[in-house]
C-alpha cells in the first residue's frame, strides 16, 4: 500500500510529512475550522455625519417647523448622544406628548429618524385685560414660537415661555408688567388659554342696563347680578355671560338677533371693582315658521319602530306653529330624548338647531338625532322578599326578557309598588340596573329592605 500523504502547516512553513495508516487530514480540519468562523463585524461608529433627517407622525405642525426647533442639520456631527438630546429638546418644547428615533449607517453616515406624536389638547388664544389686540398677539407667539400654527398646548413650558415672550413685548410701555397664562371655561365644552394680567382681572362689582322696550332695565338687572357679580371681568367673559344669562330672555320672544353693546366700565365707587353698563338694542321680531328633524337613515333597529322627522316632532309637542317659539323648540328637546329612552334607545342624543332667515325674519328650526342600538332586558333579581311576595313583584313587572328597555321603567315601578303599599313593616326599595353597553342588555335588581323596629312603648303610670 502507498503511503498517504497530507499537508501540515506549522508555524513557521509548510512541511510535507510522509504519515503511514494514519486518517486525519490536518489541512482540510484546518480549512473547514477557518471556514466555519463568523465574518468580523464591522463596528458602528460612534460619531459620524448626519446624511438624512426624516420627521414622522405629525399631523399639524410643518415638519420644517419640528427640523428648525430640533437644531440638527445635515453634515453636522450625530451620535447616539446627541440624538438624545434632541429628542429630550423636542419634548421640552410642550407641543409633544411623545417623541422617538432610530437611526442607521447611510452614505458613510447616520440617517436618523423622529417619530413624535402632538399634544391632543391645543386652545385658541386670547389677550383679556392687556394692551395687546388679538392681531399683534397670534403675530407676537408665530415669531416667538416656531412651533405655533393658530393653536396652543396648554403645557407649563409653553404658557411660561408665551407669557414671557408678551411682558418682553409690552415691557417699553408697561415696564414691570407681569402676565399670567391659563386655560378657563368660555362656553359649554369650549376652552380657551387667556393671558391676562399676573394679578388677575378686575371683578364686576354690578350690572345696569339701557336701550330694551322689551325687558325693562330692573327685570335685566335681576336676571343678571346672581351670575355677574363677582366675576372676572374681561370682553370676550362678559359677552358670554350675556349670551348665556340675557339672550334667552329675548328669544323665548323671537328677538333672535339682539345686541349688546356698547359695554362700558368704571371703577365702582363703594367696592373694589367695576360696575359694567350694557346698551341693548331688542332687535326685530322672527317667526318660527318650520320644525322638522334629521334622523338616521336606514331601517328601524331591531325590536324599534322606524324613526322618521315626523315621528320626532311629535314626541316634542310644540304649541301650534303660528304660537311657537324657538325656545319652545329648546325646551322641548329633553321631552323628545325621553321618549327616545322610553323605546329603549338608551345613548340617544337630541340636539336642537335653526337657521335664522333675516330677509323674512322667518326660524327654520329642527332636532339632531341620534339614536343608536336599542338596549334589550335581561332579567330580574329580587332580593329580600318571599316566595310569595317575589311572584307578587314579578307579575307587576310588566317588561319581559327581550323587550326594548324602557329607560327609568324601574324608578316608575318602585314608585308604584310603594304607593300600593302591598307590604307591612317594608323599608326602602333599592333598584339596580346593570347595563351592558356590548350587548346592549339592561339587568335589574331590586332589593326590599325591611324597616326598622319601632322602639318599645315605656309603660306610663
Amino acid at each position: 500500500m502507498r503511503p498517504l500523504l497530507i499537508f501540515a502547516y506549522s508555524a513557521s512553513k509548510a512541511k510535507l510529512v510522509n504519515m503511514q495508516g494514519r486518517t486525519i487530514f490536518l489541512a482540510i480540519l484546518t480549512a473547514a475550522t477557518l471556514a466555519a468562523q463568523p465574518p468580523a463585524r464591522v463596528r458602528t461608529p460612534a460619531l459620524a455625519p448626519i446624511t438624512a433627517i426624516t420627521i414622522t407622525g405629525n399631523k399639524t405642525i410643518p415638519t420644517d417647523a419640528i427640523l428648525a426647533a430640533s437644531s440638527l442639520k445635515l453634515n453636522h456631527e450625530g451620535s447616539a448622544a446627541i440624538f438624545d438630546a434632541t429628542r429630550d429638546r423636542l419634548l421640552n418644547t410642550g407641543y409633544f406628548d411623545t417623541v422617538s428615533y432610530s437611526f442607521e449607517q447611510k452614505d458613510l453616515g447616520f440617517a436618523v429618524t423622529f417619530t413624535v406624536a402632538e399634544m391632543k389638547q391645543v386652545y385658541s388664544v386670547r389677550a383679556e385685560a392687556l394692551p395687546l389686540t388679538q392681531d399683534q398677539l397670534t403675530q407676537l407667539l408665530r415669531t416667538t414660537q416656531p412651533l405655533f400654527y393658530g393653536l396652543l398646548p396648554g403645557t407649563k413650558p409653553v404658557l411660561d415661555r408665551a407669557s414671557a415672550a408678551i411682558e418682553q413685548f409690552l415691557a417699553p410701555t408697561n415696564p414691570g408688567l407681569r402676565v399670567r397664562a391659563r386655560v378657563v371655561a368660555i362656553a359649554a365644552e369650549r376652552l380657551e388659554i387667556q393671558f391676562t394680567p399676573a394679578e388677575g382681572l378686575p371683578v364686576i362689582a354690578d350690572i345696569t342696563f339701557e336701550g330694551s322696550d322689551l325687558i325693562s332695565p330692573a327685570e335685566l338687572h335681576i336676571a343678571a347680578i346672581e351670575n355677574a357679580i363677582g366675576q372676572p371681568f374681561s370682553d370676550s367673559g362678559i359677552q358670554t355671560l350675556l349670551d348665556r344669562v340675557i339672550r334667552p330672555l329675548y328669544e323665548k320672544h323671537g328677538r333672535m338677533r339682539v345686541k349688546f353693546g356698547p359695554i362700558t366700565t368704571q371703577p365702582a365707587a363703594s367696592v373694589k371693582g367695576l360696575n359694567v353698563h350694557v346698551t341693548v338694542t331688542d332687535g326685530p321680531t322672527y317667526k318660527l315658521t318650520n320644525v322638522t328633524a334629521h334622523v338616521p337613515e336606514g331601517p328601524a333597529p331591531a325590536g324599534g319602530q322606524a324613526l322618521d322627522a315626523r315621528r320626532i316632532v311629535r314626541m316634542a309637542a310644540l304649541p301650534a306653529l303660528d304660537k311657537a317659539t324657538y325656545d319652545d323648540v329648546v325646551q322641548s328637546a329633553p321631552r323628545v330624548l325621553d321618549s327616545l329612552r322610553g323605546e329603549g334607545f338608551l345613548d340617544a342624543t337630541v340636539t336642537p338647531n335653526r337657521t335664522l332667515n333675516d330677509a323674512d325674519q322667518t326660524i327654520t328650526a329642527w332636532y339632531d338625532v341620534t339614536t343608536g342600538e336599542i338596549y334589550h332586558f335581561g332579567h330580574l333579581d329580587v332580593i329580600g322578599l318571599g316566595l310569595d311576595g317575589e311572584a307578587a313583584i314579578r307579575k307587576m313587572w310588566a317588561v319581559k326578557p327581550g323587550d326594548p328597555f324602557p329607560a327609568s321603567y324601574q324608578d316608575r315601578f318602585v314608585k308604584g309598588v310603594k304607593a300600593e303599599g302591598l307590604f307591612d313593616n317594608l323599608g326602602d326599595i333599592t333598584c339596580t340596573p346593570t347595563i351592558n353597553r356590548q350587548t346592549r342588555v339592561v339587568d335589574v335588581m331590586l332589593y326590599f329592605s325591611t324597616a326598622p323596629a319601632a322602639p318599645p312603648r315605656r309603660a306610663q303610670f
